[in-house]
């Protein structure tokens, strides 16, 4: 038998057990370089649910729609590949712009998804269920949240953006959505939490939005969906967000605070007794029911030990009760990216493996910013990041600077 460390991580110890990668007791399958490239398609009986900042944002409103009226876009294109290589049953898009008429969600699936095309080897992949909602990124509050002397800038918005939907959220689904039950949380003001980590400017030791900006300011810089699927005679709640960065502000840290509330937001809905604040866009209060089964979704921009999150912010889902956090899903390319771009990588204490994001070596370095957290009870048959390190599909997942991450579970 082989045994060696591979690696300690805050308080995740890896060994290589006789071939196999075990995780505090799990056990999953390394990923070698030479076949990163190649998913294995899903068993029989299990739900490959996946997240995917897939960055196909534009910067006018209504320009995705155009961009995807044929099937000629190039990074749509690319999107799509990995989507049908990886082929998840349930996948949450972050950085997909919004429109109330879903025009190009309905496109992307039409011209990119289902149709068959001369551009990609990879077979068509069909959804019939999705779902979308308003945002807060663009949606002008009229205030200067960001003290420039303006208020109708990209920063002063209820989250940044240049238009109302820019960089929102799309649910794809093989499985039936209960619609009429999805919770969304896009209109909860930040100082409804009980210990908010409200910023304060450390230049005058007052807060840093006033009294009336926070009359008005909401939590959550996109929204959050508790979205409920039906999984073959069972409900599984999808939990889908996307974090402000913790970056972009100064030394108040207004945007590292939001983010790690904006995880607390699910970490207290999840939590019996600290859910009383909560209250959804339809006035009903509370979190989620105790015996409910969950998976956590989305680009939340928080490393559990590099960048520049508030310390613990991550650590308040992966250390929940009631979320398994391992195995944690890696890659081959994560760890030869980290090796050849160096710079900010080379100070990092976090494993490369399974760093999902490639930012720019030259300040952040690569993080894992991108997670699927299920609950407590569901067995994990693989963790995955879709990140090659040679060959064609590593050309591929440069269409964002993320990576797409993915689980397959099976209920016990």
């Amino acid at each position: 038998m082989r045994l060696g460390v591979l690696s300690i991580r805050g308080c995740l110890l890896c060994l290589f057990v006789g071939g196999s990668l075990m995780c505090e007791g799990v056990v999953c399958d390394p990923v070698r370089a030479d076949e990163d490239a190649v998913v294995r398609p899903v068993a029989s009986g299990a739900v490959r649910v996946a997240t995917f900042n897939c960055s196909l944002n534009r910067e006018t409103a209504g320009q995705l729609e155009r961009d995807l009226s044929t099937d000629g876009d190039l990074q749509a294109r690319r999107v799509a590949r990995v989507l049908r290589t990886v082929r998840p049953d349930l996948v949450l898009l972050n950085e997909f712009d919004f429109s109330e008429s879903g025009q190009a969600a309905l496109l992307f699936l039409k011209n990119y998804l289902a149709a068959d095309v001369s551009w990609s080897a990879e077979p068509a992949l069909k959804y019939e269920y999705w779902w979308s909602g308003p945002v807060n990124t663009g949606v002008p509050t009229g205030l200067d949240l960001d003290h420039d002397g303006k208020t109708d800038g990209p920063g002063d918005a209820f989250g940044f953006g240049r238009f109302p939907g820019q960089y929102g959220m799309l649910l794809l689904s093989k499985y039936p959505i209960d619609t009429a039950r999805v919770r969304t949380f896009q209109k909860l003001l930040w100082q409804q939490m009980p210990g908010a980590l409200l910023p304060v400017d450390p230049g005058t030791q007052q807060g840093w939005y006033s009294a009336g900006d926070l009359q008005q300011f909401r939590l959550s810089s996109k929204s959050h969906w508790d979205i409920p699927v039906k999984i073959e005679g069972r409900e599984l709640h999808v939990l889908a967000s996307h974090p402000t960065p913790p970056a972009f502000d100064g030394a108040e840290d207004r945007n590292g605070r939001r983010n790690h509330d904006e995880i607390r937001l699910w970490k207290d809905y999840l939590t019996a007794g600290a859910d009383s604040w909560i209250r959804d866009d339809a006035g009903v209060s509370g979190g989620l029911a105790a015996d409910a089964a969950f998976v956590i979704l989305g680009d939340l921009n928080a490393d559990p030990v590099d960048g520049g999150s508030v310390s613990g912010a991550i650590q308040q889902l992966l250390g929940h009760p009631r979320v398994q956090a391992v195995p944690v899903p890696t890659s081959a390319g994560g760890v030869q990216a980290a090796a050849s771009q160096k710079g900010a990588n080379l100070q990092h204490r976090g494993i490369p493996a399974e760093d999902t994001a490639d930012f720019s070596d030259r300040s952040v370095g690569n993080l894992r910013a991108d997670y699927v957290l299920p609950s407590v009870g569901v067995k994990i048959e693989a963790a995955r990041v879709y990140w090659p390190a040679t060959g064609e599909s590593a050309e591929l997942v440069e269409c964002s600077d993320h990576r797409l991450v993915f689980l397959d579970l099976r209920w016990k």
